[in-house]
């Protein structure tokens, strides 16, 4: 399946799914009110330089409408978010819980402000609590976005508002061009958990696509997420036996081992590049800082480079297309290893790095 992404009043729009190359999703957005929100900006303008194809904020703050104002307004990328994350961000000391209304309600917002894609956490129901609190996983849930949406279940003792509201959300969807992004909460957090207990997983996907063709009857574009830590033997048949049951784009936010502390962004690359050779719609590019902390400028920008790297390796096994790479052999053939830059796969980065090494028009290869 071929999906469309981009919010009505939106004039640039991206394809992506059957056919298409795969597309990258670059994370932004502060937790912190001590963080800067304008520096947020800068990251989506650098991510948006380096090759991204959409921004996903994570902002975390009760101010969530105005950054993703502005972000709208200074990156002429498809704008992503969390809906959760905004009926989080209103909790307080007095106000425990959010509710079906405000759910609701708050997706209209999105929708008048121009967002192109919403993550819906729709998939955990209200008998998943005890599955949380009962498990034989090293670590039950790495769904920031699905704890929150278990939170509120065991606060007010009602099911989940994303999954019991579902028709009514594909409703706004469709008035608004936005795209719904289905989250898999109980995407392993862990390679243990993946190898060992990852049933779970399963049983989301099955939700995820039955609520994906509810999306998809209505005419609104719909995509599935799908794992989180996995080996990379493991990934091909995760990924196709997903996109078999679901039937729409499938989107990784992974990585191929817990042990890369640091340097998550390269965990990231094996992983994404072997799901997108077995399929893998959308990459989100992840960066060292991943379980470090807050990702800064330089980190978002390496990560975007590192996932469209991968991206492009994983296109090359899947299709066969290796039009791209010829291009740069030929141009090698002519002017010696440093090629072409507009052959590369992040121009501006390739810039950068002739300039940074001085190579000289007929540089030979210093290595092989």
């Amino acid at each position: 399946m071929k999906i469309q992404i981009g919010n009505k009043i939106r004039s640039n729009k991206i394809f992506a799914g059957d056919n298409e190359y795969p597309k990258v999703l670059a994370s932004i957005g502060a937790s912190n009110p001590d963080n800067d929100l304008g520096q947020e900006i800068i990251k989506a303008k650098i991510a948006k330089q380096f090759g991204a194809d959409i921004i996903i904020d994570h902002t975390l703050l009760p101010k969530y409408n105005e950054i993703h104002k502005k972000l709208i307004e200074a990156v002429d990328l498809p704008l992503s978010t969390i809906a959760v994350y905004d009926r989080a961000a209103d909790l307080n000391e007095s106000k425990k819980y959010f509710t079906e209304d405000e759910v609701l309600n708050g997706i209209e917002e999105k929708g008048k402000i121009g967002i192109d894609m919403l993550t819906i956490h729709a998939s955990v129901r209200y008998e998943d609590l005890k599955y949380f609190y009962s498990n034989e996983r090293i670590i039950p849930c790495t769904s920031r976005g699905g704890i929150m949406v278990l939170n509120n279940m065991r606060t007010t003792g009602k099911d989940n508002f994303y999954y019991s509201y579902f028709d009514d959300i594909v409703n706004i969807a469709k008035k608004y061009s936005i795209t719904l992004s289905l989250g898999a909460v109980y995407r392993p957090a862990n390679i243990f958990d993946a190898v060992n207990n990852n049933g779970k997983y399963w049983e989301e996907i099955e939700i995820n696509s039955f609520l994906a063709k509810k999306a998809v009857d209505q005419g609104v574009s719909v995509m599935i997420e799908g794992i989180g830590h996995c080996p990379i033997n493991l990934i091909p048949e995760v990924v196709r036996k997903s996109k078999e049951i679901s039937k729409v784009p499938y989107r990784v936010l992974t990585v191929s081992t817990d042990c890369a502390l640091g340097f998550d962004h390269v965990a990231s690359a094996i992983a994404a590049s072997t799901a997108v050779c077995a399929g893998a719609d959308f990459v989100t590019a992840v960066s060292r800082a991943e379980h470090l902390g807050l990702p800064d400028v330089g980190d978002l920008k390496e990560a975007v480079i590192s996932a469209k790297v991968a991206a492009h390796a994983g296109y090359i096994a899947r299709t066969g297309d290796i039009s791209a790479d010829q291009r740069m052999a030929n141009e090698r053939k002519k002017m010696g290893c440093r090629g072409s830059v507009q052959a590369s796969i992040v121009p501006e980065l390739t810039k950068e790095e002739l300039k940074r090494h001085k190579l000289a028009e007929d540089k030979k290869c210093t290595m092989c």
